[in-house]
């Protein structure tokens, strides 16, 4: 039975529930103002349960959390981690919303627009995880939630995750994570930054079929048989057969690579947009110049996006862009997937590099990105300074 306050500052409100290891409690801070009552989830480990390796992952847990959801408003903040009266603790924040498996109905399918975002956002923030060297291990629509307040995706559930060391080594490892959603080497004990990649895959075919993995049939070569049960492009369909390969060789080897190819199909979708809704004759012209004088662009805003003309004033690299920069050493920075306010610039989404055919030469994964001078540019990633060669390599500042 679990105290009513705990620390003299916890006070408890109600059991949110168990899983794995440890029971969730939805608790009240009283050390903050009596103005407004800040509530926090505490998780405690069951006594019952308690032995030195799960003791051990439930300490991984909070350390994982301290480092990870202190500079990411899409990972859980950790506030506190004690002992009382031999049993363990973790305060975090309480994110107020749903987890996915509560927008999932068995036959449900979701439009290819809605995956494709959902693939989008889920993917930035697992490629901030796999950037500090984090292995998630069970992602699946119970650990994926939808936050009220604006509807953000917010990855929870840290308790089995594993770090890696820079040599791209795991410790010995045991079968962990949730049957359907975790790939051949993880069950073997194996787990890599992939078999992250297959789980957000099979997340994303449940919402595409309406289907659980569990009921999805597999070839003689282990690979899901899926294509059948729903209609989507033959681009995504690409990108999700990728991202379900048994042989983890096959697959994006980490999120930034999976991120990379789903920003190339929605930059190729949105200029075919913008080209249909131009007559024929223009979208000839516009090819025929694409291919004339590179050597002076600079970023246009039409409507809401911009896009780059040359000395003529006409678009070689369409508008699909939320800000973009000056090019700089044959590179510029842009940024997608965020909001443009009229007093803040540019809010929110990432800053990448592409060159002057349009093409990303650095994938999208900074919060800032300034213009290259003398080889290297400026960046921010996760309320940090760094610098970057034009390969996108990080050096710090």
């Amino acid at each position: 039975m679990i105290k009513p306050i705990l620390q003299n500052r916890y006070k408890i409100i109600k059991r949110l529930g168990s899983g794995g290891f440890g029971e969730i409690y939805l608790a009240e801070d009283l050390n903050m103002s009596a103005i407004y009552k800040f509530q926090c989830v505490v998780k405690r480990l069951q006594p019952e349960v308690m032995n030195q390796r799960i003791i051990e992952r439930f300490l991984q847990e909070g350390e994982t959390l301290l480092k990870l959801g202190q500079d990411h408003s899409q990972i859980p903040k950790l506030f506190n981690f004690f002992e009382e009266d031999q049993e363990l603790y973790l305060v975090q924040e309480f994110i107020e919303g749903h987890d996915l498996s509560q927008e999932m109905t068995f036959g449900k399918q979701c439009r290819e627009t809605e995956v494709i975002e959902f693939l989008r956002e889920i993917l930035e923030v697992l490629a901030y995880v796999h950037y500090h060297r984090h292995i998630h291990r069970d992602i699946k629509p119970a650990n994926i939630m939808r936050r009220f307040r604006d509807g953000k995706l917010i990855l929870i559930d840290f308790g089995l995750v594993k770090e890696i060391n820079f040599i791209g080594q795991t410790p010995c490892s045991v079968d962990v994570g949730t049957p359907g959603y975790k790939p051949s080497e993880q069950i073997n004990g194996t787990p890599m930054f992939s078999s992250d990649i297959y789980a957000v895959g099979m997340t994303a075919i449940q919402f595409l079929t309406g289907i659980p993995p569990h009921q999805l049939s597999k070839d003689n070569s282990g690979e899901v048989i899926w294509r059948h049960l729903t209609q989507v492009s033959e681009r995504l369909a690409d990108i999700l057969t990728t991202m379900l390969k048994n042989n983890f060789h096959e697959r994006y080897k980490d999120a930034s690579e999976a991120l990379q190819a789903l920003i190339k199909l929605q930059a190729i979708n949105l200029s075919e947009l913008y080209l249909q809704s131009h007559a024929a004759s223009q979208t000839n012209q516009i090819k025929q110049i694409a291919q004339s004088d590179l050597s002076l662009l600079k970023p246009t805003l039409i409507g809401d996006k911009y896009g780059y003309i040359n000395h003529r004033e006409k678009f070689i690299i369409p508008p699909y862009f939320d800000m973009a920069r000056d090019f700089s050493h044959g590179l510029a920075a842009v940024n997608v997937g965020g909001q443009v306010s009229l007093f803040f610039g540019v809010i929110g989404g990432k800053w990448g590099y592409i060159n002057k055919r349009g093409e990303w030469a650095i994938v999208p994964k900074f919060d800032e990105a300034s213009s290259f001078s003398n080889g290297v540019a400026r960046v921010e990633v996760g309320g940090r300074e760094y610098y970057i060669n034009d390969r996108g390599n990080l050096f710090f500042s």
